[in-house]
């Protein structure tokens, strides 16, 4: 029997790491810059095509590499960063795997100008799928430039996977973001389509942050510096006023390597607890350094992913530091929160565990000193100023509906033997439920969901129809968004208009915005926008919605009311028929309900009594 296993030629073995380090033209494009941060540069500039796609160009005023270099370089495990094994416990480098370059070339055309300070003249060197074409010398500056075209080009079902052109370019510009956040003393430009995108002057962190992440505020972020023996923590958070419902402005390194850490990002966000509402994420760009000897970055070819020796302690130094930070900021009677913690001192020598599961983290709850609605108290009054009758609509009927079963699931039809039901009674529950009795079963319903629910399904009909009702504004007004937000809002134009938007790019990263659909208040119309986009990036990326699904549920977000806001019992009546009249009505879009039944037999068992 003839032998079965054989060696993989270079080129294959090259195509299969690929899979790994390059999974997405942002990928590609991490690497490159971080073999520019290696060689010293202080100018970076980074060109782009077609979600990058096309092309991908990095330029750079390092080192340079000598002629062996320039073609060692594009070998598979060829690295200067480390010659042993022991280095990986000492590393100051962000690259030391020796696989970026060699899996790009697997899988790109690349062709590649280098120059050090001593030589005359620079390397120009060819490649196409790992295959060296063409080798010469050639005038170019100081430095490495490196273009990457037509990613992929030699795998067409990974090409074929890639997303489209706006969302690859905001995967781009937001590693790029990474990139320029961490070293704020490094001039960065970026170019995409010709057009400049960034261009970035050295400067201290806050400003680099003010100029990365637009419209932020500088009294929105808050310094943080906090020096212990084991590690220390540097950077800044935003404010509890500047949260989003994202988490696309959460920026965290170890010695300066970009890191995705869960466990950590808890930390930080468990310091805002009682200081924001829940469902939202404050910005944070916070800077771990410790001994990378405590630090393991060899876990993933990616390298977003290490490991700690002593992470619990680290946890609560973040946790600690990031609190005494907005203690300082917070006002004093609002310091409870913190449970009467004074400093990181007392913090840290608190018995107050932390604990890890596969749910997730849980920890010991401060007490909280939010205040509830006492309908006891007096002087106690709801706002009257909702129109609901503008925001319900109007209907035919007030009291009952033919509809039979169609609008409830099965199997908690109201009357499965009727083709009549009829909402006898309803009444206010709290301040965010209304409770109905309908043929005799008790039916309990969310305000504000029933109402998103509704507004869901217009704003859904309207994107498919492409018939939006919009409101013109007496005096137009623009809104500066970042720019990875900016793409997605030109990718989402019209649809924007099919909602009942009228909106137009304004030059630069400012939209204008003239119209807005007739379901909105007028009045912080900028704010809408963004928390339009907002929604629809979380929604996009935590649920399995299309782009109208995701787009509507945003949308009817945003519009619809608050839990407390007030409502009669006429207009709760008429939210109750028209949620009713939907066919599918008992649960939300991100799969919550919307209203629960309380029939004989749930009665039956609450009580323990058996049904006669």
């Amino acid at each position: 029997m003839s032998d079965v296993i054989k060696l993989l030629p270079d080129s294959v073995a090259n195509q299969i790491a690929a899979g790994e380090v390059v999974q997405r033209p942002a990928s590609a494009v991490k690497e490159l810059l971080e073999n520019c941060l290696d060689a010293g540069a202080t100018d970076i500039r980074l060109l782009i095509k077609d979600g990058g796609s096309t092309l991908i160009q990095v330029i750079d005023n390092g080192r340079g590499m000598s002629e062996t270099d320039a073609r060692m370089c594009w070998e598979r495990h060829a690295t200067s960063k480390i010659s042993r094994a022991q280095d990986l416990f000492s590393l100051n480098t962000y690259g030391f795997r020796g696989e970026a370059l060699a899996s790009i070339a697997a899988v790109a055309q690349v062709e590649m100008k280098t120059r050090r300070e001593q030589d005359d003249a620079a390397i120009f060197i060819r490649i196409e799928g790992s295959t060296v074409l063409e080798q010469s010398l050639t005038a170019a500056p100081v430095g490495t430039s490196i273009a990457v075209r037509n990613l992929f080009y030699n795998i067409p079902a990974r090409r074929n996977f890639l997303k489209s052109i706006s969302v690859e370019t905001r995967h781009i510009l937001e590693e790029f973001q990474r990139q320029s956040l961490a070293h704020p003393q490094i001039a960065f430009s970026m170019f995409n389509q010709g057009s400049e995108v960034y261009d970035l002057k050295p400067g201290t962190l806050k400003q680099r942050i003010a100029d990365v992440l637009s419209g932020k505020k500088a009294d929105d972020l808050l310094y943080v510096n906090e020096d212990t023996e084991l590690v220390q923590i540097t950077g800044y958070v935003g404010a509890p006023s500047a949260v989003r419902k994202t988490r696309g402005e959460q920026y965290l390194y170890v010695n300066g390597r970009f890191i995705r850490s869960p466990y950590f990002q808890h930390a930080i966000q468990a310091a805002y607890d009682g200081l924001t509402e829940e469902g939202c994420y404050p910005l944070f760009c916070l800077f771990i350094h410790l001994d990378p000897a405590k630090v393991d970055v060899n876990v993933h070819p990616t390298k977003t992913e290490v490991k700690f020796e002593d992470e619990k302690h680290i946890y609560n130094i973040i946790k600690a530091a990031v609190r005494k930070v907005l203690g300082q900021f917070v006002v004093q009677p609002d310091l409870d929160v913190f449970g009467g913690m004074g400093g990181l001192e007392d913090f840290l020598s608190s018995s107050a565990p932390i604990h890890r599961t596969q749910q997730g983290f849980q920890e010991f709850q401060q007490p909280q000193t939010q205040t509830r609605y006492n309908p006891f108290e007096e002087g106690y009054s709801r706002p009257q100023n909702q129109d609901w009758q503008k925001i319900l609509g109007s209907i035919e009927q007030t009291g009952s509906i033919t509809t039979g079963s169609k609008g409830i699931p099965e199997e908690e039809s109201l009357l499965p033997t009727s083709s009549e039901w009829k909402v006898e009674s309803v009444f206010s529950l709290l301040s965010g439920y209304l409770v109905a009795k309908i043929n005799g079963a008790l039916i309990l319903v969310d305000k504000r969901a029933a109402h998103v629910k509704l507004l869901y399904e217009d704003f859904l009909k309207g994107l498919r129809q492409q018939g939006g009702h919009c409101q013109q504004l007496l005096f137009p007004i623009t809104v500066e968004l970042n720019q990875a937000w900016l793409h997605t809002a030109l990718d989402l134009m019209d649809d924007f208009k099919s909602l009942g938007f009228d909106v137009s790019h304004f030059g630069g990263n400012t939209l204008m915005i003239s119209g807005i659909p007739a379901e909105l208040q007028r009045g912080n119309e900028s704010r809408v926008l963004e928390s339009l986009l907002e929604d629809y990036l979380q929604t996009q990326g935590d649920m399995k919605l299309n782009r109208h699904e995701s787009l509507a549920l945003s949308m009817a977000r945003q519009a619809a009311v608050s839990a407390d806001s007030y409502m009669n019992s006429q207009e709760a009546e008429q939210l109750i028929i028209r949620l009713f009249y939907l066919q599918e009505n008992q649960w939300s879009p991100d799969a919550k309900p919307v209203w629960i039944k309380f029939g004989d037999e749930l009665l039956f068992e609450l009580f323990r009594k058996q049904k006669r």
